[in-house]
């Protein structure tokens, strides 16, 4: 957005509050507005009570992070933003004159460890101006800072056990959307909430929180990660490497770069075996039972789900790895360990990539039964529950080699706003015409859920809701969009 082109508004004044606001080509935005601040301003591990009406906005600063693992897809748009263990920060776009619109909540995503709302990529002015809808971005606590719970994270009579902060901001967010996004122009009684990766699995579990009921109305969930939450000893491993990385184990005293150095050694003890940070059960708003779909969505207080996933999604985490690395045996020992019935799988994914290395089939293994399958289950037990549930896939290439489909790459097509991409080397090469047409065809299915729960084409016609006794997905590709049949029941180990 242009200096030249962008006007000051008067402002929105919300209660004693005065937003600063500004609009371009007919869309209103707000940035940097504070949704909470620490109980105990002291305590880096506080929770979050409502913002000081003195104190509406702040310059845009994001959680503390190292480089996201992704970066090479991504590009440095997250790097090159200032951090702040203060970024309690949302950002809202709206059509010039408001009234009673629905609203798109969008959480991040970033490994529980990176990321940010406020970051360019997800400027919602487009979608906003497009759907007739008031879209909103959250910052939220990220790595050790938003998963443990202080004195290194273990366990002790203040804080027994993790607290995911994380968690709760997000709840704040969605609180204080909920009570001031009338102000905006936006219907609180019509939210979505929206997240990718990370984000859509907190968007996930809160949509059968009990505290978040009544917040949001339907979710949407885009590459879901089939990740379960951490157990109590899991927590308490994790904690204890922390604690030992920090050197006294109190992480309050320490400086945030000193607390992004321990946490990256918890990471680098995991690799190979997982993700390090996570959020971990906490028997009120993550349950033990957070992956059992049948039973998260017996639970769940919305009223309609939107599920897409990318047809490669573990490249973008495969990419370090040496295709040469990769043989058979590494092959049938992760289909070995994943899936109930091994050749099954394995049969099914010779017959889609006959030709490709071992690399490339373990891309599609670890696609299939972290991302793809899961969203199928989670569709199917949705639909038996009586939610009108939603199967997308994204299935168009990027054109750096051995990337193909992979994680993240069509969040630029979702928010059709490829200039703030522009350094993100997913995109290199990619047409731009072909560009805006894959865009043209991805946003309107979101703001079609958005509008009334119903994804819907360009030309309005509704993609069928998702039907256990018949599933099918719709897929966008290349050159076109349809509906596609869904993988056999290869059943990924759990």
């Amino acid at each position: 957005m242009s200096a030249a082109a962008t006007e000051p508004l008067a402002g929105v004044l919300v209660g004693e509050a005065l937003y600063k606001a500004e609009m371009h080509d007919g869309v209103i935005s707000v940035r940097g507005v504070r949704y909470g601040e620490r109980l105990d301003p002291e305590d880096r591990f506080s929770a979050l009570g409502d913002p000081s009406p003195e104190r509406p906005q702040a310059p845009a600063t994001v959680f503390p992070q190292a480089p996201g693992s992704l970066d090479w897809l991504l590009g440095p748009g997250l790097s090159r933003m200032p951090q702040d263990e203060d970024s309690f920060l949302l950002d809202i776009w709206a059509p010039e004159g408001a009234k009673d619109l629905p609203v798109l909540v969008f959480l991040p995503g970033g490994a529980f460890i990176s990321g940010a709302g406020n970051v360019r990529w997800y400027d919602g002015a487009r979608l906003a101006r497009e759907g007739g809808a008031v879209v909103v971005t959250v910052n939220y606590r990220l790595g050790a800072l938003g998963l443990l719970n202080g004195a290194g994270g273990a366990g002790d009579g203040a804080h027994p056990g993790p607290r995911n902060l994380a968690v709760g901001d997000i709840l704040q967010a969605l609180t204080w959307i909920h009570r001031n996004i009338g102000a905006f122009g936006g219907n609180p009684e019509a939210t979505t909430l929206a997240g990718h990766s990370a984000g859509a699995w907190y968007a996930y579990v809160l949509s059968f929180a009990g505290p978040a009921r009544g917040l949001f109305n339907r979710t949407a969930l885009f590459s879901l990660p089939w990740q379960p939450p951490l157990n109590e000893t899991e927590f308490a491993e994790r904690s204890r490497l922390f604690a030992t990385a920090l050197g006294d184990g109190d992480s309050t005293g320490h400086s945030t770069g000193e607390v992004l150095a321990a946490q990256a050694a918890v990471s680098k003890a995991y690799a190979g075996r997982g993700l390090g940070l996570m959020p971990a059960a906490d028997g009120e708003l993550v349950p033990s039972w957070a992956m059992d779909f049948e039973a998260a969505a017996a639970a769940m207080h919305v009223d309609a789900l939107l599920l897409s996933s990318t047809d490669d999604e573990a490249a973008a985490f495969l990419h370090a790895l040496p295709v040469q690395a990769v043989g058979p045996q590494q092959l049938a020992g992760f289909v070995g360990a994943h899936f109930e019935a091994p050749a099954d799988a394995t049969s099914f994914i010779e017959e889609r990539h006959p030709s490709a290395t071992d690399h490339a089939k373990l891309v599609e293994a670890m696609s299939l039964h972290q991302f793809r399958l899961a969203a199928t289950e989670l569709a199917g037990r949705a639909d038996q529950a009586g939610i009108p549930a939603t199967l997308l896939r994204f299935s168009v290439r990027s054109r750096v080699v051995g990337a193909g489909s992979p994680h993240c790459f069509e969040l630029p097509f979702l928010f059709g706003n490829g200039a703030d991409w522009e350094d993100a080397p997913m995109l290199d090469g990619f047409p731009a015409e072909v560009f805006d047409d894959v865009s043209d065809r991805l946003r309107p299915l979101l703001l079609g859920f958005v509008a009334d729960g119903v994804a819907r084409t360009p030309e309005g016609r509704p993609v069928p809701r998702f039907d256990s006794k018949s599933p099918a997905l719709y897929m966008v590709g290349e050159t076109g969009s349809g509906t596609a049949v869904v993988e056999p029941e290869l059943r990924p180990r759990r």
